[in-house]
């Protein structure tokens, strides 16, 4: 299903008025973004993942990549300054026929990338990007209680809270809770 669906790439003037690229990832994408996901991993408190657990290698990467090539309701998408991957964002399709109008989003920024509109811009254009898609009809995320500056980002985008797991998330023996949210994108909406 390759080019069904394809974005457009895009440059944008971040609130530090640095334009970056924002393009759809491609395979020899895997290593650039290997590396910023090593970089932002350990220094996020709010992505469930450890430094241990991030074992993939640049194929292993490669095949994840052409995951979001070869479905038409999956998209990944990286930002790039001077060349370097400086974060991405995935809206991950539903592999499931009963489910396939329904992704799930994750995104990832180095730190100094934060808190300048790429977030913004991102969740932009995969909104975009998903209302033009065919399939797609509602995008949903998780995002613990205590990420009140994701929390803003994602209600300003017009994402409705969905309901809360309590003590979803356990590190170093304290719990958070996992609030799922969620934006309709059919074309009704």
């Amino acid at each position: 299903m390759l080019g069904v669906n394809v974005f457009k790439t895009r440059e944008v003037v971040l609130k530090n008025n640095i334009p970056v690229v924002i393009r759809q990832a491609v395979l020899s994408d895997a290593e650039g973004i290997l590396n910023a996901i090593n970089k932002y991993i350990p220094e996020s408190e709010y992505i469930p993942l450890k430094k241990n657990e991030l074992s993939q290698s640049i194929e292993e990467k490669e095949e994840w990549i052409k995951g979001f090539l070869d479905y038409e309701n999956s998209l990944l998408l990286v930002a790039e300054y001077n060349d370097e991957i400086i974060g991405n964002i995935d809206l991950t399709g539903s592999r499931r026929e009963i489910m396939s109008h329904t992704a799930l989003i994750g995104m990832g920024l180095l730190t100094e990338w934060r808190s300048c509109g790429l977030g913004t811009n991102f969740l932009s254009l995969l909104i975009e990007w998903a209302k033009s898609n065919t399939v797609l009809e509602l995008l949903w995320l998780q995002v613990y209680t205590e990420n009140r500056e994701g929390f803003s980002l994602y209600k300003k985008m017009g994402f409705i809270e969905n309901g809360i797991i309590r003590n979803f998330f356990k590190q170093d023996d304290r719990y958070f809770h996992n609030l799922t949210m969620s934006l309709d994108v059919s074309k009704g909406s």
